[in-house]
């Protein structure tokens, strides 16, 4: 068995490669994250939210380099809760093939790293990758900054773009026994503001396909917190819980995200969102920043990008108060 989990880190939602994934038959979906990328890998793989794995979730910097009690922390992540039987790869360039087990945890097991030089070989990876032998379990990450490197100045988009849809259009989604979740964490870094006004802080998209299972995946929303569950499920062959990307959507789920801007709190988060689905395309969000203690809630529409201030939904807040989100961002509990 094999699962590929491929970031194209920063990518925001293009037209271009929502195309890519369609021409090809294959699934896309809204998906809906956190805001930076530390913050979204740990939701990926751990299946929680920045603060209800610790208290005041994560900042832009180092946090986990800091903990003290690193074990705990370590043992809820998805790395350390696979079977003996599985081997690990982590793929990225020379600043970004340690990203995880620096940021984000410490992998208490073996594990290799792969280091890809930028417009040379980054692609050899996934073939070495697609030859391992179909009766050994792996588990691939693979973390392109293409994107990301060139978005804060806009030049190099259309080389970052034609990189991602020619990787895309390399993988074989046919490989049997496989599993691939390609997404990206997070839209244009300087477009996401102290309140994470979407789409930038929080919508972004996801392609999955079930090779392992062999069942289409037909979600129009996934939430990063839903690969951890989905992986478990496909790893352990345990029946679906109600996360799993197979799982009917429930349009009653209300989504925790959270950002932290490291020009405002270097150590923790500083924004918490509350978000909810009211139709396909169409999303509410209440959204805190505890700094200024400043709240808002829109409505935004992914057909037309227009975002409307409405009234206050006590629902979201209510979830929001009634969670471990409550203490830190709002003072209570």
């Amino acid at each position: 068995m094999k699962i590929y989990c491929i970031l194209f880190d920063t990518c925001p939602r293009l037209k271009e490669i929502e195309n890519c994934f369609k021409d090809k038959d294959l699934h896309y979906a809204d998906y809906i994250t956190n805001s930076f990328t530390t913050t979204s890998l740990v939701s990926l793989f751990t299946g929680k939210t920045p603060s209800e794995m610790h208290r005041g979730g994560i900042g832009y910097h180092g946090t986990y380099k800091y903990f003290v009690d690193k074990e705990n922390w370590n043992a809820k992540f998805l790395f350390n809760k696979l079977p003996e039987d599985w081997n690990i790869h982590l793929h990225g360039d020379k600043d970004n093939y340690k990203f995880v087990t620096e940021e984000c945890c410490g992998i208490d097991r073996e594990y290799s790293s792969y280091i890809y030089d930028v417009g040379v070989n980054e692609n050899e990876f996934l073939q070495q990758m697609r030859d391992l032998p179909h009766d050994q379990n792996h588990f691939i990450f693979i973390k392109y900054n293409h994107y990301h490197d060139v978005a804060a100045t806009g030049s190099g988009h259309d080389t970052a773009v034609k990189f991602f849809i020619d990787t895309i259009n390399s993988i074989d989604f046919t490989e049997e026994n496989s599993m691939f979740w390609l997404f990206s964490d997070h839209g244009i870094p300087h477009k996401v503001d102290h309140l994470m006004s979407p789409p930038d802080a929080w919508l972004s998209w996801v392609s999955v396909t079930d090779n392992i299972t062999n069942e289409d995946v037909d979600k129009d929303l996934i939430y990063v917190c839903d690969f951890h569950d989905t992986v478990l499920n496909r790893v352990l062959g345990t029946e679906l819980s109600s996360v799993d990307v197979l799982s009917p959507l429930d349009p009653n789920q209300i989504y925790v995200v959270e950002d932290g801007r490291a020009s405002a709190d270097i150590n923790y988060c500083t924004t918490v969102s509350a978000i909810t689905q009211i139709s396909c395309g169409v999303f509410k969000q209440f959204s805190h920043y505890r700094l200024s203690n400043q709240s808002r809630t829109v409505l935004y529409e992914t057909g037309t990008g227009n975002m409307m201030q409405v009234e206050e939904d006590t629902k979201l807040i209510d979830h929001l108060k009634n969670g471990v989100w409550g203490d830190w961002y709002m003072g209570i509990g």
